[in-house]
């Protein structure tokens, strides 16, 4: 049994420096949504450290979240 993916949805999610609280490290996100699903992860990041340059905060985390559809063909 062989299973179909197709992608849905890509979201970009920056999580910028929030400093220190209560001892542990605050991050504070930002995401963004309606990413070409075929963009890859080298273009993704490269967008996300433009965009974290634009930022009062440090840039310490990308995440790339991914949608997909599963089906049995």
């Amino acid at each position: 049994m062989a299973i179909g993916n197709i992608k849905e949805k890509t979201t970009l999610r920056l999580e910028l420096d929030g400093g220190v609280v209560d001892g542990k490290q605050k991050l504070i996100p930002r995401s963004f949504s309606q990413i070409k699903t075929t963009a890859s992860d080298e273009e993704l990041y490269n967008t996300a450290t433009a965009i974290a340059s634009l930022q009062n905060k440090n840039l310490m985390g990308v995440k790339k979240i991914e949608v997909s559809s599963l089906w049995e063909e």
